[in-house]
């Protein structure tokens, strides 16, 4: 149970953080991570080379700032499930107001990057981009269910 939780830890990491963010020790799986990554984008997009090296500095710049976001908004959150007892109304509108920028934030960033892939990408694969993505996260999540259904049968 341990390793299928690990396992996750190192998918999250790096689909929502990147491997900048993970100690030295587990930098090799997120480097296998990251590749697997690539490779799974660069096959649904069906990037040509030339496509693929003006492709991921654009992909990579959106996924950090995205990260950064993300990141604000479950520290925001958080910081309400640690205190919601204790702030008062003012303090929650004030929380509420920031969750609902950051979430206007992540949308124009995407209103953005759509614009600046377009200018590397045809349209077609564009939309690829956006699929690619919720194809990704459900193919992670297939990992990690297979693992635990491996590691459950061994345990047995």
């Amino acid at each position: 149970m341990k390793a299928s939780k690990n396992w996750l830890f190192y998918c999250l990491i790096l689909f929502f953080l990147g491997p900048r963010t993970v100690f030295s020790q587990d930098y090799k799986k997120i480097q296998e991570l990251q590749a697997q990554k690539v490779g799974f984008f660069t096959n649904k997009l069906q990037l040509t080379t030339k496509e693929a090296q003006e492709f991921w500095p654009v992909y990579n710049d959106y996924q950090a700032r995205k990260n950064k976001i993300i990141q604000d908004r479950r520290s925001t959150t958080r910081y309400y499930m640690q205190n919601f007892n204790n702030l008062s109304e003012k303090e929650i509108e004030e929380i509420t107001g920031k969750y609902i920028r950051l979430m206007k934030e992540e949308s124009d960033l995407l209103q953005t990057y759509h614009e600046k892939f377009k200018e590397v990408l045809p349209i077609r694969k564009v939309m690829r981009i956006y699929v690619a993505e919720e194809q990704y996260k459900a193919f992670l999540l297939r990992q990690l269910r297979n693992r635990r259904i491996n590691q459950g049968k061994q345990n047995f």
